[in-house]
């Protein structure tokens, strides 16, 4: 023990050795960092008296390892793996590797954060109509919506972000938290819509060990334990069962929470954003929402539009979004043929951005030349067919059309019936620049 010493100092983990009869024979220097026990106070003692929850006594009881566990050492919650010591056939005692839960905790919190914070640095490239970005757009209804995300982001109050789905509602919580005194801390995101009603409150306060069948040795922290000193952003808060809402409503008035199954009381300090598709208003008339958490959520209130109501953001958006595709595709920059942007345009977007986006990357994906037509489009982006009629077919008695007067009448009504010159060339069987001499003949281009 003494010639490994000098390596067991150096770890960062804690280390606990005990004899055969569970009587603690080394400790290194990460032991009292961990626990806030000196080596004094632990050696030569009983493992039973120094850490009674300890699972190195049933280590050397069962005679094999454990690895994994959750222990509770001075107050401090740890992970261990316990293995037992052999010398040949002889049991000589048994030695606990450990880590601070919390550190573990915080490293996970920092991890995902950063990759949080890449996925959201690759996902928007910059360009005149960004925020920090993000994509913004140049309507007076995306201007408001993003100014009052930056000044939300300057106090710590509560906000509510409302619109359809595919608006970009998380986007806007995470440059709120980025722009926040919390953008070094987790932001933490939970789509309430995927969580069962039952398993809501575990996710979001956690369990102690025992709180019900299957849960895990020593507990879990919940959400609300990971997101301390960050953002919680709470997605689709709308579907929130009535119980599960009195019970945030609770843990956001106090701060305070237990976890599932325990009875200690627990404090954090998280930032709640919360989001949602439906009209929260109008779940609180017809009491399927509770009306004190209506108004504890929505201190700050920021509605964003769909795309149908900013179309003048919509040559933003497909720029962004064409140029994501393709780097996210391993694609060389695609150019957008004019009738493909036209039916672009045109369209209504259900979806919104999100609708948007996958539109974009379908299309590089059916793309063959760089350059993005309207068969590359789905089906269902095309503009309905305005009806056409052509004067020529019932011409006065006694008269009859030329053919330069019939060709005329086709291509003018073509152009009226067709979403984009290319696609009227391709149905008359005729390349685009002869179309476009025979439009520049008609007076027509």
């Amino acid at each position: 023990m003494q010639a490994a010493a000098p390596l067991l100092e150096a770890l960062h983990d804690g280390v606990v050795v005990s004899d055969h009869d569970g009587i603690v024979v080394y400790v290194n220097g990460a032991n009292a960092r961990i626990t806030g026990l000196a080596a004094a106070d632990v050696l030569e003692r009983q493992v039973a008296e120094v850490a009674p929850d300890s699972h190195l006594l049933q280590v050397l009881s069962a005679r094999r390892e454990l690895v994994g566990v959750r222990t509770r050492v001075a107050g401090r919650e740890v992970i261990s793996n316990i293995v037992p010591l052999w010398d040949g056939e002889r049991l000589m005692g048994a030695v606990s590797v450990f880590r601070d839960v919390t550190e573990v905790m915080a490293l996970n919190a920092q991890l995902a954060e950063a990759r949080n914070t890449i996925a959201l640095l690759k996902d928007f490239l910059s360009s005149s109509d960004e925020l920090d970005g993000v994509v913004v757009g140049r309507s007076p209804a995306a201007q408001r919506a993003f100014n009052l995300a930056v000044r939300a982001a300057a106090v710590g109050s509560p906000v509510l972000i409302e619109g359809e789905s595919g608006t970009g509602k998380e986007v806007v919580a995470r440059l709120i938290h980025a722009r926040s005194d919390r953008a070094g801390r987790p932001f933490i995101a939970l789509n309430c819509a995927a969580v069962p009603g039952t398993l809501l409150e575990s996710e979001l306060f956690g369990y102690d060990e025992g709180a019900f069948t299957g849960a895990r040795r020593g507990g879990r922290a919940g959400l609300f334990e990971m997101a301390d000193g960050g953002t919680l952003f709470l997605d689709e808060i709308g579907d929130m069962e009535m119980a599960m809402q009195a019970k945030l409503l609770r843990a956001l008035q106090g701060g305070e929470f237990r976890r599932l199954g325990g009875g200690a009381v627990r404090k954090a300090d998280v930032r709640i954003i919360s989001a949602t598709n439906r009209s929260l208003a109008s779940l609180v008339e017809a009491k399927q929402f509770r009306e004190d958490l209506y108004y504890r959520l929505r201190v700050v209130r920021i509605l964003l539009p769909p795309l149908r109501e900013r179309r003048e953001d919509l040559p933003a958006f497909i720029e962004h979004g064409l140029k994501r595709a393709c780097e996210r595709l391993g694609r060389a920059p695609a150019s957008l043929d004019p009738g493909a942007l036209r039916w672009l345009l045109a369209y209504q977007y259900p979806g919104n951005v999100r609708e948007l986006e996958n539109l974009l990357e379908q299309a590089v994906v059916l793309d063959d030349d760089g350059v993005i037509l309207e068969s590359d489009l789905p089906p269902e982006v095309a503009p309905r067919n305005a009806s056409v009629t052509l004067g020529f077919m019932q011409p006065a008695p006694g008269s009859f059309p030329g053919w330069d007067q019939v060709e005329k009448a086709v291509l003018e009504a073509g152009l009226r019936f067709f979403p984009s010159k290319s696609a009227l060339a391709q149905h008359l069987g005729m390349g685009r620049a002869t179309l476009y001499r025979k439009l520049a003949k008609y007076g027509l281009d």
